[in-house]
């Protein structure tokens, strides 16, 4: 099996989950990463946490992309991050508006976009 397009981990002493994306999910990565998430997050307690994403190799997304990312922010919101950031490149003006937008529609309120 090939290497996973995302990467989590937990940083008990900064207080942080940093994952990375990379390109686009297939069904089977999406569902690898749901309980991937699930298993490093169920121990920790979010609300003091901040969830970092790193979305700078992430691809533009299609609809079914899109209704993934839907799925993992209303996931997010549901976790109870205190905050939750994502990082993308300058060159990444769609993305962010998806992300924004998919955000607004997720709930998931306490975001922040940042242009690395």
């Amino acid at each position: 099996m090939s290497q996973h397009p995302y990467n989590i981990e937990v940083n008990q002493a900064m207080k942080t989950v940093h994952m990375a994306v990379n390109g686009v999910f297939s069904q089977e990565e999406y569902e690898s990463f749901v309980r991937d998430y699930a298993a490093k997050t169920s121990s920790i307690q979010a609300s003091v946490f901040t969830l970092t994403v790193d979305c700078t190799q992430m691809e533009l997304l299609g609809p079914e992309e899109v209704e993934k990312l839907k799925g993992s922010f209303v996931r997010y919101k549901e976790t109870g991050f205190a905050k939750v950031v994502f990082h993308i490149s300058l060159q990444q003006t769609i993305i962010k508006m998806q992300l924004g937008r998919v955000a607004r529609e997720a709930g998931l309120n306490n975001v922040d976009i940042v242009v690395k």
